[in-house]
């Protein structure tokens, strides 16, 4: 289990972090919240802490959450880390079907 998330600070620099199991246990520890329903009940603050909490627990910041990290960030979003499925025209430079060179069917 993880969520791939994306900070953006207010200085617009960027820092991805993947919130994992021990951000989950400490999550549950902290807010004394089931992760399994945060997707019922999302909570901005949530996906916050779990930025910060993966950050702190990889030592890419030292600052406490409320108030410090938080009055430095912009925005917390949920990354797509899966590429997207190409279509043989795209992988060839084409946007869409050339149909003068596409086969009549029937």
């Amino acid at each position: 289990m993880k969520i791939a998330l994306k900070v953006v600070f207010n200085d617009g620099t960027t820092q991805a972090c993947d919130a994992v199991f021990a951000d989950f246990v400490a999550f549950e520890r902290t807010w004394t919240r089931s992760v399994a329903k945060l997707e019922q009940d999302l909570r901005i603050t949530d996906l916050a802490w779990l930025c910060w909490h993966s950050l702190t627990r990889t030592r890419k910041t030292a600052l406490k959450f409320d108030p410090d990290w938080i009055n430095t960030v912009e925005t917390v979003e949920i990354r797509e880390d899966e590429p997207q499925e190409k279509t043989v025209e795209q992988l060839m430079g084409r946007d869409t079907p050339n149909l003068e060179q596409t086969p009549p069917i029937g």
